[in-house]
């Protein structure tokens, strides 16, 4: 019995050594590949001599000896699971009380117990679409954080600060989004459209509408209402 532990112990210490020379041919391959593309992490999957790369919010799978790269997703068939998705969820969340909340024009809607923060341009069409989802959804807390995307839409920012500076904030949101109407002011107050748009390029936010769930599971784009209130009834399960 004691030659059989040493025996699995010698293999296992072995084991340990192959990954972690795996690991760092992994590495030095990434870091000549992207050499300005900082990595997240490196982790083994399911798949022998496989490891899963995260750069910059996506998800890679590079061959145990670095030579291979391929862009997924990894599906584990027998369980139904697509576990680059699985994976790209928890890369991409932020925590809920990380959210600038602080900064956002926030509006309720019947009891609100359920939250979600949404970074918005009020020049973008695909805004527009999912405020007219919001609409129809009830018992919802929305937090509205001003990103106007100025490569996309010039005058953006200026209605943006103009939201900012309303004396109802959410009332002249809701009417930039629903009739294109611009607060009658010039926008002078202090905003914080800098401090939003700077929080955004720091959690790779790179477009609107991008929302956020209680759980911190990012969703992207004019999310249609069933696969909305699929999300927030998700997000509020323990």
């Amino acid at each position: 019995m004691t030659f059989i532990r040493m025996a699995t112990a010698a293999v296992l210490a072995v084991l340990a050594t192959v990954a972690a020379a795996d690991e760092r041919a992994v590495r030095a391959m990434l870091e000549h590949t992207f050499p300005k593309t900082p990595i997240q992490s490196i982790a083994k999957t399911p798949v022998a001599g496989l490891f899963e790369v995260a750069i910059d919010g996506q998800v890679y799978y590079v061959s145990g000896n670095g030579r291979y790269i391929l862009g997924g997703p990894l599906v584990d068939v027998k369980n139904q699971v697509n576990l680059t998705e699985a994976r790209l969820e928890t890369l991409n969340a932020i925590p809920w009380e990380s959210l600038p909340l602080h900064l956002a024009i926030k509006r309720i809607k019947g009891a609100g117990t359920r939250r979600i923060a949404i970074f918005e341009d009020p020049d973008c069409p695909y805004c527009k679409e999912l405020e007219q989802t919001l609409s129809g959804i009830d018992d919802v807390t929305v937090y509205v954080l001003l990103y106007p995307i100025g490569e996309l839409h010039p005058h953006a920012a200026d209605k943006s600060k103009a939201v900012w500076c309303a004396k109802d904030r959410a009332k002249a949101w809701d009417d930039i989004m629903r009739t294109g109407a611009v607060p009658p002011n010039a926008g002078t107050c202090d905003n914080p459209i800098a401090k939003i748009a700077d929080f955004a390029k720091q959690h790779r936010i790179l477009g609107t509408p991008t929302i956020f769930l209680s759980d911190g599971r990012r969703l992207v784009g004019a999310v249609a209402r069933a696969e909305l209130e699929k999300q927030l009834l998700r997000a509020a399960k323990p």
